[in-house]
């Protein structure tokens, strides 16, 4: 059970927990986190606090997510909002190709009164350099966590963080402004842009979803978007082939603004228990440009299907 702060003792956002609540994920941490060392996964576990200068230009979308403290050095710091900025920067200076596992907490504000906490238990697969198509890493990691996640129910939606940014290339936007609309579903703001730039893909992009989106994006897309169009729907299809439950989202982009060609999420009983991408763009900001692709599972969304 969840102690909630019924006499405000804790801030808000942040639970106490017993019984089940606080088992059950720990054994799902150490299941995975077994399973990958036995598979030849790295496990790393990277320290809880990082130097914010290292996320300024690696932001989530919305910045006032992070938990900012100061150091003793005065240095200011943030509290891991994410175990794949962190790997990279342990492994942007090597060559080998990796494969490594990770599980634990991050943190994040949520929105006032929302219910959600800030913390968040993840656990997640990040293929350094590998050779593997895409799809086979996502069917990698369906594999690795079919003993945590039913399968039964798990919608995948494709999109491309490619896509988002030949649009805004095409129109003359910065990226980033166009990819953080986007992921906030600010419609507002994107039809605005549609109009000042005479651009009227960009508002249609939060829409094109599900099944009849190809068609929708093919009969509105310049020459350049189609090679990044025919990989979203490669993928689609050999997840499908696959048996599994997948279709497409061109206006998602990723929490973060690393993200650089397929993103991938994944949800059951409409909460996404699943997401990740390929952002090979990421090492080149901690030392140099490796290929680079990873998935996470969010185990508070877990637990409020499984529960």
């Amino acid at each position: 059970m969840i102690w909630f702060n019924t006499k405000g003792s804790i801030p808000e956002g942040w639970h106490e927990l017993e019984g089940e609540d606080v088992l059950r994920p720990k054994r799902w941490l150490m299941s995975f986190l077994d399973q990958a060392a036995t598979n030849g996964y790295s496990v790393i576990e990277p320290p809880l606090v990082e130097y914010y200068s290292h996320y300024q230009d690696l932001a989530l979308f919305d910045e006032s997510a992070y938990y900012r403290l100061f150091g003793n050095d005065g240095e200011l710091l943030v509290m891991r909002p994410d175990y794949t900025l962190q790997i990279a920067r342990k492994l942007a200076d090597g060559s080998e190709p990796m494969r490594v596992a990770y599980a634990g907490a991050v943190y994040r504000r949520t929105p006032k009164h929302s219910g959600q906490p800030h913390e968040r238990l993840q656990l997640g697969l990040e293929w350094i350099d590998g050779e593997s198509d895409d799809t086979e890493l996502i069917e990698s990691f369906l594999k690795m966590t079919e003993r945590i996640m039913p399968q039964d129910g798990l919608r995948i939606q494709v999109g491309s963080a490619a896509l988002v940014a030949e649009v805004a290339e095409a129109a003359g936007i910065p990226e980033r402004t166009l990819r953080q609309y986007l992921a906030l579903r600010n419609l507002e703001s994107l039809r605005d842009l549609a109009e000042t730039y005479r651009y009227p893909l960009i508002a249609k992009l939060p829409f094109l979803i599900g099944d009849s989106a190809v068609a929708e994006l093919r009969a509105e897309a310049d020459e350049s978007l189609r090679p990044v169009i025919d990989e979203v729907e490669r993928a689609v299809e050999h997840l499908r082939a696959i048996g599994l439950n997948a279709s497409y989202d061109f206006g998602q982009t990723g929490d973060f603004d690393y993200y650089s060609g397929l993103t991938v999420t994944g949800t059951i009983d409409g909460r996404r228990v699943l997401s990740g991408g390929r952002y090979d763009s990421l090492y080149g900001h901690f030392g140099q440009s490796r290929r680079a692709f990873g998935l996470s599972l969010d185990l508070e969304q877990l637990g409020e299907v499984m529960s």
